[in-house]
């Protein structure tokens, strides 16, 4: 069976054109019909009309001699097009593994990268690095989770290994809710960071600044009666004590912080650092799963040439981010999360490579 196209502009005047060259509805069957606007604005109708071979060559004239010679054509095209797929693919691979080695040294997980490329190799794509980057790209871009609401519970805790910005960001958080609309009134920061030296201090200097309620609890038990005293608060940041993946008594403390203060209003955030590796992150992921993690908050971003691990990551826990800090200043250095904005920076190092 043939397939064969009018056009014309209402549906009727198509379906007379199909009827004026073969004489008969009974001569074709009609399998599609539709309507489009052609490149002048103009409203198009189509039909797809179905016919077998003996009724088109009847009407278009074609004799047999004819159509035999239009078989053979076809046959001889048809061989060609067999022998072209039975002989062995010379297409070059050397810019999809140039790629490749691009994205797996700039921190992407190599399994994925070949999962992603693998099926180019071998076609013209392959031989086209700038759209095999763009394909990469545009999939880490779909593959990403942000935050719908960077803040949207009453409490929020934020966990987090030693030295990645805990403090810092809680401050800077606080400050942009305010910014937001929320009085300072109605927000409390909780200190349950009474390992670090200095930490009481620091956190207590931006509450202060912010005009914010501070509090600091020394003894984790004490958490359920301060909860209950905060219950006029429409919103409240606890700090938690930093913790390396192998220090169980503070893993043991925090889970019986957690246990405390969880509700149905609560968030745990993951704070990590941008600069870290992927079995860095991975680990502490896993180190703080336990705390049922809701969102995370990327800092450090600006100290790291190298983003494809967080990338990587990102991918892999498919964790929500809600915040990304870029600097050490408080309130300014932080920013809502977006996909634009993450991936700026690995745009910038692939490109650069």
């Amino acid at each position: 069976m043939l397939k064969e196209s009018f056009i014309a502009p209402t549906p009727n005047d198509a379906y007379k054109l199909a009827i004026q060259k073969y004489g008969s509805i009974d001569n074709f069957k009609v399998i599609k019909a539709s309507q489009y606007k052609d490149k002048d604005g103009k409203l198009q109708s189509e039909i797809t009309i179905e016919v077998d071979e003996d009724t088109f060559k009847r009407f278009a004239g074609i004799d047999e001699e004819e159509a035999l010679l239009e078989e053979i054509s076809i046959l001889k095209a048809k061989m060609d097009r067999m022998k072209e797929v039975l002989q062995p693919k010379s297409k070059d691979n050397s810019k999809l593994d140039e790629v490749k080695n691009i994205l797996i040294k700039r921190g992407l997980n190599e399994s994925w990268v070949n999962h992603m490329l693998d099926p180019f190799a071998g076609t013209q794509v392959a031989e086209d690095k700038a759209l095999l980057l763009s394909f990469v790209l545009e999939e880490i871009e779909d593959s990403i989770t942000i935050s719908k609401k960077p803040i949207d519970k009453r409490v929020n805790i934020f966990v987090g290994p030693t030295g990645v910005g805990k403090t810092t960001n809680l401050a800077k958080i606080a400050a942009w809710c305010i910014k937001k609309g929320v009085k300072s009134e109605q927000i409390a920061i909780v200190n349950l960071d009474n390992f670090r030296v200095g930490a009481y201090e620091q956190l207590g200097f931006y509450a202060k600044s912010l005009g914010i309620d501070y509090y600091c609890v020394d003894n984790p038990k004490d958490v359920q009666n301060l909860m209950y005293q905060l219950s006029n608060k429409e919103l409240i940041f606890m700090d938690s004590a930093g913790s390396s993946p192998y220090d169980l008594d503070k893993l043991i403390r925090m889970v019986d912080v957690y246990k405390q203060s969880s509700q149905k209003s609560s968030c745990v955030n993951l704070v990590i650092s941008g600069a870290s590796k992927y079995v860095d992150l991975k680990d502490i992921y896993e180190h703080f799963s336990f705390l049922n993690i809701e969102k995370t908050i990327i800092t450090k971003v600006d100290e790291t040439r190298n983003s494809g691990n967080l990338i990587a990551f990102l991918l892999d826990t498919k964790l929500p981010v809600s915040f990304i800090s870029t600097g050490q200043n408080v309130p300014d250095d932080l920013q809502i999360a977006t996909k634009r904005a993450i991936l700026e920076h690995f745009i910038g190092e692939v490109n650069g490579k």
